[in-house]
């Protein structure tokens, strides 16, 4: 486990999608003063983040579903099209599947890995908030704030992806950190 602080310091954070002070101020006074962070619900959000104490979702969190055939994954988690499934092209997706064996299940550890790590809604949010970049205008603004732990996992069979909080303020400088960085998204509890 890793703390993972994605607002940077202004020192090395000079362009767009800075965290001002008076942002801080009033996401701390408010949850000084109600004990809760300082979520707004946005109209247009692109996206919706849950939470469930801690962990966060992008999406609500959903049961691994049951392991796909090698055609199934390839189509559905990994964007690829029948097209690009043909004999010729599959050696250069994926050199340890035949194209005899597509219509077969995966193996449930690789598949259960892969999910895990790359398709659960805690692992989307942690492939998210690695795609931005956010800083603040005062260095101490980082601190009162908080951050995220990023909990990775990275042998078969506990091969994870996820990110926490400890602070509840620190979901008032996420909601604004994902607005702007162009990703406007309203933060929900489970």
């Amino acid at each position: 486990m890793s703390e993972y602080f994605f607002i940077r310091g202004y020192d090395d954070f000079k362009r767009p999608g800075v965290i001002p002070e008076s942002f801080v101020e009033k996401a701390y006074g408010f949850y000084e003063r109600r004990g809760a962070p300082f979520l707004q619900e946005i109209k247009k959000a692109r996206r919706e983040i849950f939470y469930d104490g801690q962990v966060l979702y992008l999406g609500e969190p959903v049961m691994r579903p049951e392991v796909p055939t090698w055609r199934e994954y390839f189509l559905k988690y990994e964007g690829y099209t029948q097209k690009d499934l043909r004999k010729t092209n599959l050696h250069k997706i994926a050199s340890h599947v035949d194209y005899e064996d597509l219509d077969y299940r995966m193996s449930c550890e690789y598949f259960c890995d892969q999910w895990a790590r790359n398709h659960d809604p805690a692992a989307e949010f942690a492939h998210l908030v690695d795609r931005l970049s956010v800083g603040v205008e005062n260095p101490k603004a980082g601190k009162i704030l908080g951050s995220l732990k990023r909990h990775e996992g990275s042998f078969t069979g506990a091969d994870v992806l996820y990110m926490t909080f400890d602070e509840p303020v620190t979901l008032s400088w996420l909601q604004w950190a994902l607005h702007a960085a162009g990703e406007p998204s309203n933060v929900r509890q489970l």
